[in-house]
């Protein structure tokens, strides 16, 4: 079994800054300008918030980690704050998750979430042609397949004007061994399918993929595995690690100016 995919939301630790997440994402509720649960499909699960920064403006779309089985959009609504401060919306996704649903479900919901955005931009005040999709972990590999040029057949793929991973899990064949596939439910073709280094981006792309400086060895794998294919098919492809920070710490980086993480994708969203 492979270890260094594991993590534990419940370490003491970890449950205390994820908890703090969650109080400021609570905070956050009321602005008097966000439209919260916003449907973009049928399912419960389909339903995004847009924190708007004014008619016009980029957005970021953000979708969560959870390893695909939790986590909430709910739980991450602090992160909008400093970004509409920037002059830059935000748009927080939910999907559906495994086990209830597949994997390859989650991953038509994310497509279908921004090309709705797309398609739906003047009336949500932003600016369609740039989009710039970003997530964590789980939501780091749901914003790469976002990202893929290659959709199937019957999607319209909108235009991204940029691509932020943080922490993300690209190549999914070595989730196989993993205690994960206990409720992903991986075949070796399902899990070669769905990995994002399979399915490359547009080359004009540009691409930050980010990670902490404390994350396991699997997940350094993973980044640094996801931009070297990326550089190789002709992306612009920074990486890099933020010194000190574990994976739960990242997910607070995004939302929080001065890190690497909100400098590097501040200078793509709003040059």
């Amino acid at each position: 079994m492979t270890t260094g995919y594991d993590l534990d939301a419940s370490e003491p630790k970890v449950a205390a800054v994820l908890n703090d997440f969650r109080k400021r994402s609570e905070a956050v509720e009321g602005l008097s300008d966000a439209g919260l649960d916003i449907a973009y499909g049928l399912h419960p699960r389909h339903r995004l918030d847009v924190f708007s920064a004014g008619h016009g403006s980029p957005a970021v779309i953000f979708f969560h980690g959870g390893y695909w089985r939790g986590g909430s959009k709910d739980e991450r609504r602090f992160l909008a704050c400093e970004w509409n401060r920037q002059g830059v919306s935000w748009i927080g996704v939910n999907y559906r998750i495994v086990p209830a649903n597949s994997l390859a479900d989650a991953v038509s919901d994310a497509r279908a979430s921004v090309a709705w955005i797309a398609d739906h931009a003047e009336g949500l005040g932003i600016d369609g042609s740039r989009l710039h999709v970003t997530g964590n972990s789980a939501g780091a590999h749901l914003a790469a397949m976002v990202a893929a040029a290659d959709w199937g057949e019957g999607e319209s793929r909108p235009a991204i004007a940029s691509l932020l991973v943080i922490s993300g899990l690209f190549d999914l064949v070595p989730l196989l061994q993993a205690s994960a596939n206990d409720w992903l439910q991986l075949t070796p073709e399902s899990a070669e399918a769905l990995s994002p280094c399979r399915h490359m981006p547009p080359p004009e792309l540009p691409i930050l993929v980010c990670r902490g400086g404390d994350e396991t060895e699997a997940f350094v794998f993973q980044s640094r595995n996801y931009a070297d294919i990326c550089r190789a098919s002709g992306n612009e492809v920074e990486l890099f690690a933020s010194p000190g920070a574990d994976h739960f710490d990242m997910i607070g980086e995004l939302g929080t100016p001065g890190t690497q993480t909100f400098e590097r994708f501040m200078r793509l969203v709003a040059p």
